[in-house]
């Protein structure tokens, strides 16, 4: 004789596992850092296209992009920089472009600060911030 499925279990099984995918998967972005260990080449060049600047030199990042933080400062190559290695005159010389990196929907996306533009980069590896 064969089963058959009631609607009602049919129900409770599709809300479970919506309940679990909501739980593995932020669906706000949050706070991420690059797990350094899969950092590989394909990751650091999506990094580098996304921190671009039109008509700038190439960006060079390493696997210690986003490493401990979710916050990368790139300062312009021709930027004077002071004593605490900070740029002198980012009126005169450029702007440091911030970028921060994000967990969404678990993918890794790193969001410009200027103008919020966000790259996702499927290629990297990253893992929530803990809340202190």
């Amino acid at each position: 004789m064969p089963h058959s499925l009631r609607p009602g279990a049919i129900a409770l099984g599709a809300c479970v596992l919506l309940l679990a995918a909501c739980q593995s998967y932020p669906s706000v972005p949050v706070p991420a850092r690059m797990v350094a260990e899969k950092t590989h080449a394909l990751c650091i060049e999506q990094m580098q296209n996304a921190a671009q600047r039109p008509g700038d030199g190439r960006v060079v990042l390493t696997r210690a992009a986003f490493a401990t933080e979710d916050r990368l400062s790139i300062v312009p190559a021709d930027s004077i920089l002071d004593a605490a290695g900070q740029p002198a005159s980012g009126r005169t010389h450029g702007v440091p472009d911030v970028f921060r990196l994000t967990l969404n929907s678990g993918v890794c996306t790193m969001v410009r600060e200027a103008d919020a533009r966000s790259t996702p980069l499927p290629a990297c590896t990253c893992e929530r911030i803990p809340k202190p």
